[in-house]
């Protein structure tokens, strides 16, 4: 099975994040991901998707392994955030299916860079989230 496309928007789109996740940075492609809109979970400070007409999200698209791919899922916390193939449009204008994380149900505020949550409060998150993951047994 080939090895899946994400699109990121949010703290995956950004290579200090990812390369703690993964201990590698991808490369990226810059992507959209049109009839959706971005948001600000009102609760926990992270950006989120759901669908919206006539809206578009700008982020990155990349390729990773599907054990990536599980270890993304738990950061997400899915199923708090929904895994679902939508196309994405590259700006050199391909199609590509790729997994997106969204939120449909969630009511939140509309993003802007003012509102996102803290830098450092996501790499305190992030740190504490990778030692979980090595207690519990993910790293072998």
């Amino acid at each position: 099975m080939a090895e899946p496309f994400l699109f990121s928007y949010g703290t995956l789109s950004d290579p200090e994040y990812i390369q703690l996740l993964l201990r590698r940075i991808p490369v990226y492609e810059a992507a959209v991901l049109n009839d959706y809109g971005l948001y600000k979970h009102p609760g926990n400070g992270y950006l989120f998707i759901k669908p919206e007409e006539g809206k578009r999200v700008s982020g990155q698209l990349f390729q990773l392994d599907w054990r990536e791919l599980e270890l993304i899922d738990y950061w997400e916390d899915v199923p708090l955030y929904e895994r679902e193939i939508l196309k994405v449009q590259t700006d050199s204008g391909k199609l590509v299916d790729a997994f997106v994380y969204t939120q449909k149900a969630t009511s939140g505020i509309p993003a802007t860079f003012d509102n996102s949550k803290n830098r450092q409060e996501i790499l305190n998150d992030l740190e504490d989230f990778l030692e979980s993951m090595r207690r519990g047994g993910f790293f072998k």
